[in-house]
């Protein structure tokens, strides 16, 4: 069946005008959120500990870290606040001094280094 010319036209019309239609038609748009900005955390375990003189305790730090970003290892420094007040190493062990007292042990985050976490060594 072979349509006329004015049959052709009315629908080519018909059609285009849906076409505009659909196009502009009022609709609910979601617009993309946008990203939340990263805020860098740091968490340490324990956060206060006692030792005898000489002894050994492992710290953990917990950090966060962008998304699609890897690290080979931690991104953080470790250190005793107090001169004389023990050692750290950078695993995070660490080794009590031979005098009592109270020291703080600090991790902070190489990444951020405005972000730290202290605890408080108690040595008897």
């Amino acid at each position: 069946m072979a349509l006329s010319r004015t049959q052709f036209v009315r629908i080519f019309a018909a059609s285009s005008l849906l076409v505009v239609l659909a196009c502009q038609a009022p609709g609910t748009v979601e617009s993309a959120r946008p990203a939340e900005p990263f805020v860098p955390t740091l968490g340490l375990r324990p956060l206060a500990v006692r030792l005898a003189k000489g002894a050994s305790q492992p710290f953990q730090a917990e950090i966060n870290y962008p998304e699609g970003t890897n690290h080979l290892r931690q991104p953080v420094a470790w250190s005793v606040l107090e001169a004389g007040g023990g050692s750290i190493d950078g695993a995070g062990v660490y080794t009590a001094p031979a005098a009592a007292g109270t020291y703080h042990v600090q991790v902070k985050r190489e990444d951020f280094p405005n972000v730290t976490a202290t605890a408080t060594v108690t040595v008897k």
